[in-house]
């Protein structure tokens, strides 16, 4: 065998390039080869036969409008949606009675819901708001309270939703039934709602609280807030929530 030429067991030599190289390819392929292409296109000499992958396309899907206000006024949809979102200062509030403190309020608990709000009216004017409510052939509502951040005031809003038909003549009645009893006196206006009527019960020297009850009509709905709060009552942020309430009802929310 010649000098130099290795023969069939001898080991062949490769070049130091040679190894290196398929060492760099090996670990490039281990790495990934995203990587792979990044490093060999830096050169600008690799030819790759991959096809560039198109940015993913982004698709928003609006959501689905479930609860809105018609343009003759009249609602549609699930009545929580109407109530006032919890203002800053406040949060969520104490139940009202077995209503709950954010819940709907099913047609079975129309009188019940009328006697927690106006318990205070002699019997004969009781029912005649219940009449009122049952009139107007309430089909649905929806309760939430709130609670001031020092305390002192808790505010509870119902809405129940009326026959559209039936509405104005039902919830007048009602108003005007709460407005002439003697178990009230008047209350404040309500700013921006000329039609709101707010009344305060008669009231005793020497009572630690106070409280104040508040009616308007919107469309097919028939909103009651109530009020309860540490002598003297806050009646201004009451009448300013309220208004705030009603203008959800007539406008939807973002009023």
């Amino acid at each position: 065998m010649p000098e130099g030429v290795p023969g069939p067991d001898t080991p062949v030599q490769r070049p130091r390039r040679v190894l290196f190289v398929s060492a760099w390819l090996t670990s490039a392929l281990a790495v990934g080869a995203g990587v792979g292409f990044g490093i060999l296109g830096v050169g600008g000499t690799s030819k790759s036969s991959a096809k560039p992958v198109a940015a993913p396309v982004t698709v928003t899907v609006a959501p689905s409008v479930t609860s809105g206000v018609r343009s003759d006024g009249t609602h549609y949809g699930d009545l929580s949606a109407f109530l006032l979102p919890i203002p800053d200062g406040y949060r969520p509030g104490p139940d009202e009675g077995e209503l709950g403190n954010d819940a709907p309020v099913r047609p079975d608990q129309a009188d019940p819901t009328v006697t927690l709000l106006f318990g205070a009216l002699p019997a004969s004017d009781l029912t005649g708001v219940q009449g009122a409510v049952a009139a107007g052939h309430m089909s649905g509502g929806a309760v939430r309270t709130y609670a001031n951040e020092a305390g002192t005031l808790d505010v509870a809003f119902t809405v129940l939703q009326l026959d559209p038909a039936l509405s104005a003549r039902s919830t007048g009645d009602f108003a005007r039934i709460v407005k002439q009893s003697k178990s009230f006196r008047t209350g404040p206006a309500v700013p921006g709602h000329v039609d709101a009527l707010c009344v305060l019960p008669t009231t005793h020297v020497g009572d630690p609280l106070d409280s104040m009850t508040c009616l308007a009509t919107v469309g097919d709905t028939f909103t009651i807030a109530r009020a309860e709060g540490v002598v003297p009552l806050d009646t201004r942020a009451v009448t300013d929530m309220f208004g705030r309430q009603l203008d959800v009802l007539r406008n939807g929310l973002g009023t």
